[in-house]
């Protein structure tokens, strides 16, 4: 419901349209979110409380410079798993567009903490106890602990602004007046379905977000952030993933029932994955993922909704990434080793290939429309590596007549078909018009690309695409829920 007529989601205090609408360098997606503030590791950081929230354990701590950050340290067994899958899975989403922390892989010496005079941590019993010295230790010593003496840990930034609890993936939050969509029709919540699959961010719910009271400008507003990638990729806190995570929702009924009487196996071929002897790998794999198929722990209102358009959207973004990127990104995670590397890159490579091939075809995989001089000029999205580029050629283009106020084609006025990205735009005086995209050898959908009149030549002010054919209806740009309109507020907007 918040798109605009092109199809995309505009910039809001959800959302920064990112690398595949202004490409981002291999600099850029390399820092990401990050602004150089890492905590000092040769100062003295100050433990100022426990982590409470959440599935990892660690403290909160303040730097010299008074900054407070969240420190997460990974289970001796599994050093670098889930702290290099947070810090990773963070510069993706941020390229994706989301609002994310500052996510820093440090590696400490035991002498850099010391607690804080008066600061506490409630026990695992639900107590109230001081941090001291001894409590550090006996919490560092079941930690992995590097040769040259150094602990790994997870350093998380606080967020800027007052924080005003999670949202949730359906409805709208009722004191922030920005906040008009219910949660479960916006495309970047619904998309972000097929981002977290590709990702297997698995624990993507409420849980994990957070509102933040912001000030910019003398303006007050709310931001909303995505949290916690810790049990991403192939593994969590407590360890590699469970092999049915990212296959099943922690409660189906009718899966539990068929195992129970197959012994396990009816229906769950990802049972015979065999993990990589590759810690910081965990339970990853591109063998088993079925995109359509993928689900997280937990039944997601806004993921339930995603529709071809959501899925297209999102598609085009992860595809947009060339290995070279990844292989940048998956560095970010700070990995003692070039195994774990290499094997994360290849993995979201090979699944960013499956999910392109799952919904980029969709209206004919093209895109990127734009208007040069007299041609209406498009992209190839199927010219990628996840296909065979000699199947998808022949653009068949049918020009129309556009009535805006009516929404309706009202009569030809080219019909062409074309090999290369660009086709002549007819010569007409009509104050609209709409070009009908069809490629017979990807299937039956339609791509119409909607055109204005301007001071010089045209250009595309509307996009819709169908998955079976050419529609006849109206275009509906976007339909405001009964309870919200009013009479100076239209049900539907024209391009």
């Amino acid at each position: 419901m918040n798109i605009n007529t092109l199809g995309e989601v505009p910039r809001s205090s959800w959302y920064t349209p990112r690398h595949f609408y202004d490409p981002m360098s291999e600099a850029e997606l390399r820092r990401g979110p990050n602004r150089d503030n890492a905590p000092d590791t040769s100062a003295v950081w100050q433990v100022v409380g426990g982590k409470t929230e959440g599935k990892s354990s660690g403290f909160q701590i303040m730097d010299e410079d008074g900054e407070r950050y969240l420190l997460k340290l990974d289970k001796k067994d599994h050093v670098e798993l889930s702290s290099g899958a947070e810090v990773v899975v963070t510069h993706f989403l941020y390229a994706l567009g989301y609002h994310v922390p500052q996510n820093y892989p440090v590696r400490f010496h035991r002498d850099r903490l010391e607690p804080k005079p008066g600061a506490t941590y409630v026990s695992a019993s639900g107590e109230e106890r001081r941090i001291t010295q001894r409590v550090i230790s006996r919490f560092l010593r079941d930690r992995y602990r590097y040769k040259d003496g150094t602990y790994r840990a997870l350093a998380s930034l606080f967020l800027d602004g007052t924080p005003l609890g999670p949202f949730q993936y359906a409805g709208t939050r009722p004191d922030d007046p920005n906040d008009i969509f219910p949660h479960e029709m916006r495309r970047e919540l619904r998309g972000l379905r097929l981002f977290s699959a590709w990702l297997n961010h698995d624990d993507a719910r409420g849980a994990n977000s957070l509102n933040m009271l912001v000030e910019e400008d003398g303006r007050k507003y709310v931001r909303h952030y995505l949290l916690d990638f810790g049990s991403s990729l192939g593994g969590g806190p407590g360890g590699p993933k469970r092999l049915w995570y990212g296959h099943e929702y922690i409660l189906e009924p009718d899966r539990v029932f068929l195992s129970s009487i197959t012994l396990g196996f009816a229906g769950r071929p990802w049972r015979k994955y065999d993990a990589p002897d590759i810690p910081a790998v965990g339970t990853f794999n591109a063998k088993y993922f079925n995109p359509k198929e993928w689900r997280p722990q937990y039944y997601n209102p806004a993921f339930r909704n995603m529709t071809a358009d959501d899925a297209f959207w999102a598609a085009k973004q992860i595809a947009n990434f060339t290995r070279s990127e990844i292989r940048t990104i998956v560095e970010t995670g700070d990995y003692s080793h070039q195994a774990t590397v290499d094997f994360l890159t290849r993995v979201l490579v090979e699944r960013r290939d499956k999910i392109a091939r799952a919904y980029l075809k969709h209206g004919g995989g093209i895109g990127r429309f734009a208007v040069e001089q007299r041609d209406l000029t498009f992209e190839n999205f199927l010219d990628h590596p996840a296909f065979e580029k000699r199947t998808y050629t022949r653009t068949h283009v049918t020009w129309h007549r556009f009535d805006n106020q009516q929404g309706r084609r009202t009569g030809m006025l080219d019909s062409t078909s074309t090999m290369s990205r660009r086709v002549s735009i007819p010569e007409t005086t009509d104050p609209y018009i709409v070009a009908v995209l069809h490629r017979p050898k990807v299937g039956p959908g339609t791509t119409e690309v909607f055109l204005r009149r301007a001071e010089e030549g045209r250009e595309v002010v509307g996009i819709r695409r169908t998955a079976e054919g050419l529609p006849e209806t109206t275009p509906q740009w976007t339909v405001i829920p009964e309870d919200l309109r009013s009479p100076s507020r239209p049900a539907t907007a024209s391009p």
